[in-house]
């Protein structure tokens, strides 16, 4: 096996493999009422970010970020993706049983 090889291959398994393990490694810790604090808002918003809900397109267009915003502001925008993440937990509970979120 040629260098080239083994670094496509070992590309391949990071992302298939090692995606699949990290998403259920952050969704493990976000979940876990017993984990620290920092890792779980570290592991929620590796979530959010890989969701695409830090993306200036899905704020529905704001151009602060969130330690530009005002307390309210700030209140808004969690309302709005506790909304959405309610709507994706609907739609996953709704489809249980079926393929799951992967298929």
């Amino acid at each position: 096996m040629t260098v080239e090889e083994a670094q496509a291959e070992l590309l391949h398994r990071v992302h298939t493999e090692g995606v699949l393990a990290a998403y259920e490694a952050s969704l493990a810790i976000c979940r876990d009422p017993k984990a620290p604090a920092p890792a779980r808002a570290t592991a929620s918003s590796t979530l959010f970010r890989v969701a695409g809900y830090f993306n200036k397109e899905n704020a529905g267009g704001s151009e602060k970020e969130p330690h530009e915003m005002s307390a309210d502001e700030l209140a808004q925008a969690v309302r709005k993706i506790s909304a959405e993440m309610e709507a994706v937990h609907s739609s996953c509970r709704s489809n249980e049983g079926g393929s799951g979120i992967f298929g």
